[in-house]
């Protein structure tokens, strides 16, 4: 069987492959079929040609093509060709060509022409195919098998029938697939009642488990009345091969009867095999299952329950919603977190209204669990009672509520957030609150105009209040909420300047720059220095606005991990006056090394490639200065390499 598989693969590879050149040539027409017809009867004509003459005759080959055509399925090259250009010509003489092969034939050339006849299914070959049966080469005896399959008719089935008790244990598979095909031709033809009865033959058969699987399937398809009775019978057997096979035929077979025939027989199962009956009655999707699942999700084994409450869950069922609830405070650390996952995708209102009641009931640990639900099913009606946790709800279950606010809501949320945030009663709902200012804005169109709206806040709140405010405004940046924030730099409450300060060195665009560098003149908090270079090190602004930033601080900076800070950002500007901010530093001994890789680094960014290069000029002096001042070999290795590459340069250009 699996032999036959591989061939009949490898034959449509091959057709594949000579079908579809086919469809990059011109189609030849009716007029040139005495021509193609000529080039096959011609004995000089090579291989190729009468093959490609056999491609055009399969789209408009008539009555006049057969016999030439025919004359080929002798050929061990050609037959294959010969029988494809056949196969679509509607010519009963085509029919008659190939029965009148079979006798001439054998081995491959065979098996093609027995195939080629179950396309057609040409009932009047029957009987010589039916001779075939007993053949001695298994392969010929299973092409005939699936051709009377595919043929279909009665009397091909009834050849395949009397074949079986006597076939061969080679060929025993091959007829039940050709009954198979038969069965499948014949319900599909109307004819129901023959093809339940070759399926309850190959069911009888002492055959391999996956005819016996196919034919109960098949007659629990087939059979438009009796198949809830007999699906009863195989969920109770005790051959697991059945029962599996009832249970998948199950999901194909409509009908209310079915589903009550799973439901039913489901609670006298082993808890495996219920299993399988519940993710059937879930693939099913019909709602009558749902109170028999519900029942199983409450009590029972482990397993069992938990595919019980994803069957109903998959079904969406507002009635799971009670067991999925009770599900929650299971004392199955597994259960309980199934039954949360459960209820988190459970559509409909009535999921939606429970986890708001349980918010408002329960304790503090399901407070938790139904904002955890809250948010995963982004429950937006839930507002006005997030909101109102926010500003008087238990103090355990206000932080998580007012994140949530900022996670559900928006912009338009802010007011309410800023209430929230003023009238913050401990230092958790405090941040709590800043959390979610800072993801209501960040998720608006315009995030620096919700920034500047909290800026004109400033001056209205109290100082721990300005602290979080500022993180926030930081975190957005804009030139708009920079004048909100300047004048806090010099507050007199030490935390909201220090925040002010902090604020302009953690800023997210480049305005910020002028400030910082005012207040790194000012001040030596080097939280100010470092937030200025952090600004100058961004890829975003020019070349010469990051220059002349590092070139201000080099005015200012005093500290050698400032100073290492800035030869970092200096290394990755590629320019020649990057290089001539750096040499000073050479002579520095905290941050001699720090400057000569800073300097080898921009050199190398400006001899990328193959040249030319147009600084070479420029590298040559401050290269032999790195040479004589570094202490570190890999940094003297590399600036030697690249001054030999800028002499070079220097002399060509």
């Amino acid at each position: 069987m699996c032999t036959l598989r591989i061939r009949r693969v490898v034959i449509m590879m091959l057709v594949l492959g000579w079908a579809l050149p086919l469809l990059a040539q011109t189609v030849a027409s009716k007029g040139n079929e005495g021509k193609l017809i000529a080039v096959l009867q011609n004995a000089s004509a090579s291989r190729k040609d009468k093959a490609d003459a056999c491609r055009q005759l399969a789209i408009m080959g008539g009555k006049d093509s057969i016999a030439p055509l025919a004359a080929l399925l002798t050929d061990e090259e050609l037959s294959h060709n010969a029988r494809y250009a056949l196969e679509p010509n509607p010519d009963p003489a085509v029919d008659a060509a190939l029965r009148d092969a079979l006798g001439r034939l054998k081995g491959k050339l065979l098996v093609g022409v027995i195939d080629s006849i179950g396309v057609r299914r040409d009932a009047k070959a029957v009987g010589a195919l039916a001779k075939l049966l007993g053949h001695t080469d298994a392969l010929v005896a299973g092409a005939a098998a699936q051709a009377l399959g595919d043929i279909g008719t009665a009397e091909a089935t009834g050849a395949l029938q009397a074949a079986l008790p006597q076939a061969a244990a080679g060929t025993r598979l091959a007829l039940c697939e050709g009954l198979f095909r038969g069965a499948e031709a014949l319900a599909a033809a109307g004819q129901r009642e023959p093809a339940v009865a070759i399926y309850e033959k190959l069911l009888e058969l002492d055959a391999a488990h996956q005819v016996r699987a196919g034919a109960l399937r098949g007659i629990l398809l087939t059979r438009e009345r009796g198949a809830p009775k007999l699906l009863r019978q195989y969920l109770r057997s005790n051959d697991y091969i059945l029962f599996s096979a009832a249970v998948q035929a199950s999901q194909d077979v409509p009908g209310d009867r079915v589903t009550k025939a799973l439901a039913d027989e489901m609670r006298n199962v082993s808890a495996d095999n219920q299993i399988l009956i519940i993710q059937a009655l879930g693939l099913r999707g019909d709602k009558a299952a749902v109170p028999a699942l519900l029942d199983t999700a409450r009590s029972g084994p482990k397993p069992v329950r938990l595919a019980a409450m994803q069957a109903v869950t998959e079904m969406g069922d507002a009635a799971a919603v009670p067991v999925l609830v009770q599900g929650l405070d299971d004392s199955d650390r597994e259960i309980a977190q199934a039954a949360q996952g459960c209820l988190a995708t459970l559509p409909g209102r009535e999921a939606d209204a429970a986890v708001a009641e349980m918010f408002r009931s329960g304790g503090p640990a399901q407070q938790r669990v139904a904002l955890d639900l809250m948010n995963r099913r982004r429950i937006k009606d839930s507002m006005p009672l997030l909101l109102q946790t926010a500003r008087s709800g238990d103090p355990k279950a206000r932080p998580d509520a007012i994140k949530m606010i900022g996670d559900l809501g928006g912009a338009e949320q802010l007011p309410a957030l800023l209430e929230v945030l003023e009238a913050a009663p401990t230092p958790q709902d405090l941040a709590a609150a800043e959390q979610a200012i800072a993801t209501a804005c960040t998720k608006d169109r315009d995030p620096q105009a919700q920034a500047e709206k909290l800026a004109n806040r400033l001056p209205q709140v109290k100082p721990a209040q300005q602290v979080a405010l500022l993180r926030v405004i930081a975190g957005i940046g804009g030139p708009g909420t920079l004048k909100a924030v300047r004048p806090l730099t010099e507050s007199s409450n030490a935390e909201v300047r220090s925040a002010a300060i902090r604020a302009l060195g953690n800023w997210r665009t480049a305005d910020a720059a002028p400030d910082l560098l005012a207040l790194a003149k000012k001040t030596a908090d080097p939280v100010v220095v470092r937030g200025y270079l952090t600004l100058a090190a961004r890829g975003e602004m020019s070349v010469e606005q990051r220059l002349g930033m590092c070139r201000e601080a080099a005015g200012v900076i005093q500290r050698d991990d400032e100073k290492k800070l800035l030869l970092g950002t200096l290394g990755n500007i590629e320019s020649p006056e990057a290089i001539n901010v750096i040499l000073p530093y050479l002579g520095d001994a905290g941050v001699q090394q720090e400057a000569g890789l800073a300097a080898v680094t921009v050199a190398e960014k400006l001899m990328r490639g193959r040249g030319p290069w147009p600084h070479a000029p420029q590298l040559v002096e401050p290269l032999e200065k790195v040479i004589g001042a570094t202490k570190n070999e890999e940094v003297a290795k590399r600036a030697k390499t690249l001054l030999e590459q800028a002499k070079a340069g220097k002399r060509r250009s």
